[in-house]
């Protein structure tokens, strides 16, 4: 064994370090239960990565950053051609209250970005996918408008601007709701998973602890953390979503 002070190569019976003079006694122990906790954590290791090719990833789990084709045909397409089939109905066909509209588009986004990230994506990326989706489905209204009322397509000033910004904010909000709360249910998935690579370090955690108990109640606040967060996260982006569309109505006084 080498001195833990020195790095000096000792007997191992000895106790006491020769060259240094420094006592081993104490220190022996900690010594010993490092190296066998060493030897667990390669063992894990190994067992892990032979069990490997035996285990399914569930499909809702498996990785795929960027989508494919379904994905950006029945997650980000179809939201979009729904609100433009929704304006169509309720503004061009009914000519019902722009308010109905609203409420609508806040619903229709929610369920197909939850759907969405129920696999490991980008989330920068479709964020941004999404908030061009919102975009793309007002520009479209507004077409939609103009085509029917001979109006200009795009906004004339600054408060025709400011609703336009308004509405696809609302929209593209929605959809990050619906991204957040389908994340924050995939990392549950994650939790539970035997492919996880969570579990792993879990158990490497445990084993390098000196107190199993502190490791745990360690484990559960940085769940309950990560769960507040997403919680929070999905209300702000809610409550953003609401604002931004239903304000014009309320907060202006229609």
């Amino acid at each position: 064994m080498q001195c833990p002070y020195c790095i000096s190569e000792v007997s191992d019976q000895a106790l006491a370090c020769p060259h240094c003079t420094r006592d081993l006694y104490l220190i022996k122990p900690l010594l010993e239960k490092i190296e066998a906790l060493e030897q667990q954590v390669q063992e894990l290791a190994g067992n892990a990565q032979a069990a490997a090719p035996a285990i399914d990833t569930p499909a809702a789990l498996q990785p795929v950053p960027f989508g494919t084709r379904a994905d950006w045909l029945l997650l980000w397409l179809a939201p979009l051609l729904l609100l433009l089939a929704a304006h169509g109905v309720i503004t061009v066909i009914y000519d019902l209250n722009t308010l109905y509209l609203r409420l609508v588009s806040l619903l229709i986004p929610l369920p197909f970005a939850f759907l969405l990230m129920r696999r490991q994506r980008s989330f920068p990326f479709w964020l941004g996918a999404g908030f061009t989706m919102a975009v793309l489905a007002v520009l479209g209204m507004s077409g939609v408008i103009s085509l029917v009322d001979h109006t200009p397509l795009w906004p004339q000033d600054a408060r025709e601007w400011r609703e336009f910004a308004e509405y696809a904010a609302s929209i593209g909000f929605s959809y990050t709701t619906g991204m957040v709360l389908g994340r924050m249910l995939r990392q549950k998935l994650e939790a539970v998973s035997p492919a996880a690579a969570k579990g792993l370090t879990v158990k490497v955690v445990t084993l390098l602890s000196t107190s199993k108990k502190r490791a745990d109640q360690l484990q559960a606040t940085v769940k309950k953390v990560q769960e507040v967060r997403g919680t929070l996260t999905a209300l702000t982006t809610a409550g953003l979503s609401a604002y931004t569309g239903l304000q014009g109505f309320f907060g202006r006084g229609g």
